[in-house]
């Protein structure tokens, strides 16, 4: 199994976040970069807790973002550890549904995607 190759330049923990994707117009990183960072530290709003990454790989118009995942639990010594359940994972699609679609009404976004694990297809072989 692989992520896209794209974002193979991080470290990515997907037990323990959500990552998404963002690809925008060149000309609105800035734009883009600054009403997230500012939506996210909203308490209440709908990218609260969405942390910018960087870019992705070597594409400058694409943008890494992650949000902890829901059924997190932390030891004494803030070591984070999964605890998935049906009702989670039920939260956890609509919230990253409306992290899509808020971060997809942006001027400049053109494409947001949910980043998971997927099958590498085989090719052919010549």
């Amino acid at each position: 199994m692989t992520l896209s190759s794209a974002v193979m330049a991080h470290t990515l923990d997907l037990d323990l976040y959500t990552y998404f994707d963002v690809k925008i117009a060149p000309e609105a990183v800035d734009q883009v970069l600054a009403v997230t960072r500012t939506a996210a530290a909203v308490e209440n709003g709908t990218l609260a807790g969405v942390e910018y990454l960087g870019h992705v790989g070597s594409l400058d118009n694409h943008l890494l973002y992650r949000v902890p995942r829901y059924g997190q639990t932390s030891d004494n010594n803030g070591v984070s550890t999964p605890v998935h359940s049906q009702y989670d994972d039920s939260l956890e699609e609509q919230r990253n549904r409306q992290i899509v679609d808020a971060i997809s009404a942006l001027q400049g976004v053109l494409h947001v995607d949910v980043q998971t694990l997927r099958q590498r297809a085989k090719r052919d072989e010549l």
